[in-house]
């Protein structure tokens, strides 16, 4: 049974009263003064520690990034510190807005991948993280996701000053609850966010900062000659996000027909391996197969080097976007005015169905009706939309 958002909303402000109850003794406990005035220029440029809060998946937290240079140009002295999971923590590796990474794995986003958790255990890691949080006396806390969860996660490390957005919930436990639609893209949200309190702050797309060794690494597997290399990611987190490997074949084929120079770049985890080389075996095209071989930022660096990106609504998109890379994706059960590649040309196909977009791990469809959002997408409206971005891409180099 899955609630839907309505269902969520209201468990949320049934719980929200009793939480914020018990963050008032919390913070009592813990002789947290009164907020800071964020509007106040003397009380802001005071600010010390930032504690930044984003828990979920890899290209989620990328989304965030573009907020994270708000917050280092709005407190300039401060060291910001940020909190993520330890799969999508190196996607910031590197940034220059974040002088210290703290990795917690949030058991509440892993189940809803449909992972096992033992809640006794969690609970007792989730207290053991939050006092070590709540110890280092953050001034300001931003949460910026706009989750239940992970906000009560950022109030049980008691920063003076908690702040995020309540649109599933929460409104209760932040300070400043930032004013952005529900309906905002993920990058506009967290700069929301991150500016709440103060005028809305401009901010540049998502960047990564893979280093000299991580270009130098991807350049001794990879055709030293630019211009003719289109990535692609034919795997997804999970299968409702995964366009079917023959449409991949369809598209592939179509691309090289008309380009005949071109070369394939396939990113992934090692798991995805097997597609990448059936995918070499039945085009007998020129595939380079680095499934399960490049760290996160080694995929970026490699994804740079790329005319073009064509892949699945999931990391590697939006690793590819934050180099600049070109990109066509399919959305199945995603919000795509919420998701899609920033800061790039782009080209999103979709399938206009009653059920989409449903934000569920597992398609609640059996049968021939399951991932029709997938399965029904176009091979020849996918390369259509590939050639049309490589007619107006300039040769990488």
């Amino acid at each position: 049974m899955h609630p839907n958002a309505k269902q969520k909303r209201a468990l949320a402000a049934a719980v929200e009263a009793p939480l914020r109850m018990l963050q008032w003794g919390y913070r009592k406990t813990r002789r947290r003064s009164n907020p800071i005035d964020l509007s106040d220029a003397a009380q802001a440029a005071a600010v010390e520690r930032v504690l930044v809060v984003r828990l979920d998946a890899i290209g989620d937290l990328l989304l965030s990034e573009p907020a994270l240079g708000v917050l280092r140009r709005r407190f300039p002295n401060a060291r910001i510190d940020l909190v993520a999971s330890p799969v999508s923590a190196e996607v910031l590796q590197g940034n220059p807005h974040v002088d210290h990474l703290i990795t917690y794995r949030a058991p509440w986003h892993v189940a809803w991948r449909g992972a096992s958790v033992s809640w006794p255990a969690e609970t007792a890691r989730f207290l053991g993280v939050t006092a070590a949080l709540a110890a280092q006396n953050y001034d300001v806390g931003f949460e910026l996701r706009g989750d239940l969860r992970d906000i009560l996660f950022m109030a049980a490390a008691a920063p003076r000053t908690a702040v995020g957005n309540s649109f599933r919930g929460g409104g209760k436990l932040l300070h400043y609850d930032a004013p952005v639609s529900a309906a905002s893209h993920q990058v506009a949200m967290a700069v929301a966010i991150a500016s709440a309190g103060g005028p809305l702050l401009a901010s540049d797309p998502p960047r990564v900062y893979p280093s000299a060794e991580d270009h130098s690494t991807v350049a001794a597997h990879l055709p030293s000659e630019g211009g003719h290399l289109i990535g692609l990611h034919l795997g997804a987190g999970f299968p409702s996000k995964q366009l079917p490997f023959g449409h991949f074949v369809q598209v592939v084929q179509a691309l090289h027909a008309a380009h005949p120079a071109a070369e394939f770049l396939v990113v992934g985890a090692a798991a995805e391996r097997r597609l990448a080389q059936a995918l070499k075996e039945v085009t007998l095209l020129p595939v380079h197969d680095m499934t399960g071989k490049l760290t996160l930022l080694q995929t970026a660096a490699a994804l740079s080097r790329c005319r073009l990106f064509v892949g699945n609504d999931s990391a590697p998109m939006h690793l590819a976007a934050a180099v600049g890379t070109p990109v066509v994706t399919f959305f199945g059960p995603s919000e795509p005015w919420k998701f899609h590649p920033s800061g790039v040309p782009y080209r999103l196909l979709e399938v206009d169905l009653a059920c989409r977009p449903c934000d569920y791990v597992h398609c609640v469809w059996q049968g021939d009706q399951r991932y029709q959002c997938m399965t029904r997408q176009s091979p020849e409206g996918i390369a259509d939309a590939a050639l049309e971005l490589l007619a107006g891409a300039e040769p990488a180099t």
